[in-house]
């Protein structure tokens, strides 16, 4: 786990694929934080991300350091549905991203998700002519 955070924490931004009629979708993203193990992320529920993942689950996020070294998260994305959880949850993204409190405004805005990736797998792959790493989580 220390390994992913230490290359996820450099390489934030990447990109978030989903899957719409059986195609791939792939879009800029940026990973939140890693909480109990719980690798999260946020979107509105306005947006076709959303929606693709409710019809279907499974995703992957993939994000590369300044020195190459990727990291691919596949698994399920669950929405966190408890309220008070999710308020928690939304507050450490507002602290952390001014950008996304400057869209959603408020921590309670009806339209912002927040969600995780769980029963998935971490590749961390690098060019050192090692084989990719897996690490299930």
């Amino acid at each position: 786990m220390k390994e992913i955070l230490k290359h996820l924490k450099e390489g934030i931004s990447g990109a978030f694929a989903t899957v719409e009629n059986r195609k791939p979708d792939v879009r800029p993203w940026q990973f939140q934080f890693e909480e109990d193990g719980k690798f999260y992320f946020c979107t509105a529920n306005t947006k076709d991300v959303y929606k693709q993942m409710k019809e279907n689950s499974f995703v992957s996020f993939t994000a590369t350091t300044n020195d190459y070294v990727t990291v691919r998260l596949s698994g399920e994305a669950i929405f966190v549905e408890d309220s008070d959880l999710k308020l928690n949850l939304a507050t450490k993204i507002f602290e952390k991203q001014p950008g996304i409190k400057n869209i959603y405004k408020s921590v309670d805005n009806p339209i912002f998700e927040v969600f995780y990736i769980e029963h998935g797998e971490a590749v961390i792959a690098d060019f050192s002519g090692q084989p990719p790493r897996k690490i299930n989580f």
